[in-house]
């Protein structure tokens, strides 16, 4: 059973998605995850993702890198890497991988062919750029590829690619807003061999999400964030919070998805800071996963320099 459901899903580490690359709503990075509203506040390396404006709000260099471990023997790795010396224009890099592991290919009458290979990627590059001392703009695109690998059957393979665009303002000294648009023409073209040496083609558009948030700042050492989310005709709302208690400790937690037909989520997170400055980060973070019993843990390295 737990090979049958991995398969349809095609490695999707999403709410129980059923379009083309869905473990890309999963999210990249730990501190988009613990917060779980970030389109307003992204100002890290893992921008090109969440909101590619603000890789201009970023100063210097930054490196991400980040392991999630889900149910269903499902993994999810990413790595992105972002810089701005300019100081109003940041460019961006981020890689997100999801694959299924351990699942078994069988015959009808139940006998075992081998293990079948699920993985897909993702590619994204970025670039932010201030407009005035408020605004700031971003575009990312992005590039897909995904392969399953059945024992004594041809391979499936799909390709594609699409664009983000997203905008954040500085609506005053502590508040920003946010808005991202994603997938935009962005399709997910399979390629299937059959017999005689033809192949069979499909092509799966992924869904246009749309997402709008704020976050806010009542003093300096906290972040409340909240968002709306469209993805096709499903709409949620997401709230985080983000407290840095002291140098060494930055501790954050969400609910998300309010609204959505699968339910609300719970998310936490936290950020070790050992030299007490931002050279080095140790983060963590948790979410429900409604796909299966259990959780989906997050855990992640973070240079800035």
């Amino acid at each position: 059973m737990k090979a049958l459901i991995a398969l349809l899903l095609a490695v999707s580490t999403a709410h129980g998605a059923d379009f083309a690359a869905a473990f890309l709503t999963t999210g990249l990075g730990t501190r988009g995850l613990g917060i779980g509203a970030f389109v307003a506040a992204a100002d890290d390396a893992s921008a090109p993702y969440w909101n590619p404006a603000g890789l201009a709000r970023l100063r210097g260099k930054a490196v991400q890198t980040s392991l999630q471990t889900l149910s269903q023997d499902r993994l999810q790795n990413s790595a992105s890497f972002a810089l701005n010396v300019r100081g109003d224009m940041g460019f961006g890099f981020a890689w997100s991988r999801a694959a299924v592991d351990q699942i078994e290919g069988r015959t009808a009458s139940g006998q075992f062919t081998g293990q079948i290979e699920d993985g897909a990627n993702a590619f994204m590059v970025g670039v932010g750029r201030t407009l005035g001392s408020r605004l700031a703009i971003g575009f990312a695109m992005k590039i897909f590829d995904q392969t399953i690998d059945i024992p004594f059957s041809p391979a499936a393979t799909a390709n594609g690619s699409g664009f983000d665009f997203g905008a954040q303002y500085r609506l005053g000294a502590r508040t920003d807003l946010g808005v991202v648009v994603r997938n935009i023409g962005a399709k997910l073209a399979w390629k299937v061999r059959l017999a005689n040496q033809q192949s069979g083609a499909t092509e799966d558009p992924l869904p246009r999400t749309v997402a709008l948030g704020a976050a806010h700042r009542p003093f300096a050492a906290l972040l409340v964030a909240a968002e709306v989310r469209s993805v096709d005709d499903e709409q949620s709302a997401h709230l985080g919070a983000e407290w840095r208690i002291s140098p060494l400790l930055t501790l954050r937690g969400g609910l998300q998805r309010l609204g959505a037909s699968d339910g609300n989520l719970l998310s936490a997170g936290l950020t070790l800071q050992p030299m007490r400055v931002k050279t080095l980060q140790f983060h963590y973070a948790y979410l429900a996963d409604p796909l299966a019993a259990g959780g989906r843990t997050t855990v992640g390295l973070a240079l800035a320099f």
